[in-house]
C-alpha cells in the first residue's frame, strides 16, 4: 500500500512561484503543517512500515518530523523529486508569460508533452515517478508512506484514474495533504 504527501508550505508556495528542483525549505507554516500531519497519523494512522522522501530539503524535513512522531526513520528516494519547471523555476506563473511568452504558451498547452521551457514533461515526470514508487518493497507487501511533491502526485493521479495528463490542475493536493494510491492502477503503464 503507498500513501504520498505533499511536503509542507515552503515561502515560494505562498508566493505562488514554481519551485521545481530549486532546494525551498519549509518556511513556519510548512513546518506547522508538518507537525500537524505527523500528530493526525500518530493518532489516528494509518500506520506504515517505511517512510521515504524525495531528496529536496522541504521533504525531507516533512518527512523527518513524521518520522520522529512515527518512529520511522526517512530514506531518500531518487525519482519522486518536484518537475524540473526549467527557465519557468522560481517565477510566478503571470512572470512566466510575461518573460516567455512562446515557451509559456507552449508549456500551458501542451502541459504533459512540452518541453520547449528546458525543463521536463508531465509524462516525463509521471513516468520516473511510477518506476521509483514501484521499485518500494512495500508498495505490494505492507505499507509506505512517501514524502514527495504536488506536480508529481498530480500526475500520478491522473495516471491512475484515467484522467488525462494535461488536466492535472484539480489533482495537486495541498501542502501537506496525504493521498491514497490505487498500487494495481499504477502498475499499468500509462497510455495517454
Amino acid at each position: 500500500m503507498l500513501y504520498l504527501v505533499r511536503h509542507g508550505q515552503t515561502a515560494y508556495n505562498a508566493e505562488r512561484r514554481l519551485q521545481g528542483q530549486l532546494d525551498i525549505p519549509l518556511d513556519d507554516e510548512g513546518r506547522r503543517q508538518a507537525s500537524a500531519l505527523a500528530e493526525r497519523l500518530y493518532e489516528a494512522g494509518p500506520r506504515f512500515d517505511a517512510l521515504y522522501s524525495s531528496r529536496l530539503s522541504r521533504a525531507r524535513e516533512t518527512a523527518r518530523v513524521i518520522g520522529e512522531k512515527l518512529g520511522l526513520e526517512p530514506v531518500v528516494i531518487d525519482g519522486v523529486e518536484e518537475i524540473n519547471f526549467g527557465c519557468f523555476q522560481g517565477h510566478t506563473f503571470a512572470e512566466c508569460a510575461e518573460l516567455f511568452p512562446r515557451e509559456y504558451a507552449d508549456y500551458a498547452e501542451k502541459l504533459a508533452g512540452s518541453n520547449a521551457h528546458g525543463g521536463e514533461t508531465g509524462r516525463q515526470v509521471m513516468e520516473r515517478a511510477r518506476r521509483a514508487l514501484l521499485s518500494i518493497p512495500e508498495a505490494k507487501e505492507g505499507s509506505a508512506l512517501v514524502v514527495c511533491h504536488g506536480a508529481v502526485i498530480g500526475y500520478l493521479l491522473a495516471q491512475t484514474m484515467g484522467v488525462p495528463l494535461n488536466d492535472i490542475g484539480e489533482l495537486i493536493p495541498g501542502n501537506a495533504e496525504l493521498i491514497k494510491l490505487d498500487v494495481e492502477k499504477l502498475e499499468r503503464p500509462a497510455d495517454q
